[in-house]
């Protein structure tokens, strides 16, 4: 069977707009997750596979744009729907 979509996603802009902190709720039925972001919610063209963690410290923003950020979990049984799109300005 595969995960259930991730609980408790979310993100916060830090002091350097470059930086962007992600955590989510750990979850049992999941070997890991793909955070997705992009610069629209339609062009989700980025993505992070991560593996053992519940957060992620993304450094790869500019600092004077707006992103979407959304998160799946995955296991050898497919992919989980994704979490609801978090605008982050």
């Amino acid at each position: 069977k595969a995960p259930s979509t991730v609980k408790n996603f979310s993100v916060e802009r830090l002091k350097d707009r470059r930086d962007a902190k992600i955590s989510w709720k750990q979850m049992e039925d999941c070997q890991g997750y793909n955070i997705i972001w992009g610069i629209a919610p339609d062009k989700l063209y980025n993505s992070w596979m991560i593996y053992g963690k519940n957060e992620h410290l993304l450094k790869s923003l500019d600092s004077d744009r707006t992103y979407y950020i959304t998160i799946e979990a995955f296991n050898e049984n497919g992919i989980s729907k994704t979490s609801q799109v978090i605008e982050v300005k």
